[in-house]
């Protein structure tokens, strides 16, 4: 029997990548490597200008640019690895990128699409526990 790959869980960052980072943006991977997984949270990597619509009205909605399968609504996962690849490609194209960790049970329709990765019609201000900037780093 072949075994199954799979990139869900990998223990870097690096894992998740196709480039090789350098420079400051080597550093920011280096140090988003060493945050650990939170199996009581969910991660979503995403740009300034949408975290500041979460702020701005209390929720935000992912506008699916990259979503598969016709599937409306912002993804979220439960790898925190792979949110911040999603936050450390937007820093690298555009000098900014915010993982936000979320408390699941308060996103509405929250939905298991893939193996760890999960949906829901918006997410709302309240639901966010923690957010990193990436610029802060």
């Amino acid at each position: 029997m072949m075994k199954r790959y799979s990139l869900l869980y990998e223990s870097s960052i690096y894992d998740y990548l196709v480039w090789e980072p350098t420079g400051k943006l080597k550093y920011i991977a280096d140090e988003l490597d060493k945050i650990p997984n939170n199996n009581n949270v969910l991660y979503r990597g995403m740009s300034e200008k949408e975290y500041n619509v979460l702020k701005k009205y209390g929720k935000v909605t992912s506008k699916g640019k990259g979503n598969t399968r016709n599937i409306v609504g912002s993804y979220l996962a439960s790898d925190f690895k792979l949110a911040a690849r999603f936050a450390l490609v937007n820093y690298r194209d555009k000098g900014e990128g915010i993982i936000v960790v979320v408390d699941k049970n308060k996103l509405p329709d929250l939905k298991n699409v893939d193996p760890g990765n999960y949906v829901t019609s918006y997410i709302p201000i309240e639901a966010v526990n923690q957010t990193i900037d990436l610029k802060k780093l």
